[in-house]
């Protein structure tokens, strides 16, 4: 290793970091940018019901979910992909989720509760903006997060589910 390599990354800045963002002393202050002010992004978006299906290579279907509601933009190839790694519980089922909006929502929401729990931001109405521009940003494939957050992040929090 040369020595650029030989440094400790645990070791803390020599300045406050923390001090240097804007609003962090009192929490985060949220403007909108993406997101209409006073509307659920959800209402700003055409929604659409259509089945999610995946077939092998010999045309079998290996997985199928029928009324999955997404926004009208998303490709049936998003379609697919959410529905079928993504939805939480077992096709066919009660727990099952059938629409983006549940699952953006769950992620989105539970995200946001954390913060405004955490202090992050300055009050809940900043908590709601962040909130809103959030969803508008994953609900219009804008932003995603990576896999493990859309497995497990608000199961508990939305859902009551442990594990």
């Amino acid at each position: 290793m040369g020595p650029e390599n030989d440094r400790d990354v645990s070791e803390t800045p020599t300045d406050d970091v923390s001090s240097k963002i804007v609003g962090a002393a009192d929490g985060l202050e949220i403007q909108s940018v993406f997101a209409t002010p006073g509307v659920h992004p959800f209402d700003e978006i055409e929604w659409d019901k259509r089945s999610a299906r995946i077939g092998d290579s010999t045309g079998n279907t290996i997985f199928e979910q029928q009324d999955v509601e997404v926004p009208a933009s998303w490709s049936q190839l998003a379609t697919n992909v959410v529905a079928s790694k993504y939805f939480y519980g077992e096709n066919g089922t009660d727990q099952r989720e059938q629409s983006a909006r549940e699952l953006v929502h769950r992620v989105t929401r539970t995200i946001t509760d954390w913060g405004l729990a955490d202090g992050v931001f300055a009050n809940p109405a900043d908590a709601e903006r962040y909130y809103h521009e959030l969803t508008y940003l994953c609900v219009n494939q804008y932003g995603a997060f990576n896999s493990p957050v859309w497995f497990n992040v608000g199961l508990f929090h939305q859902r009551g589910i442990e594990g």
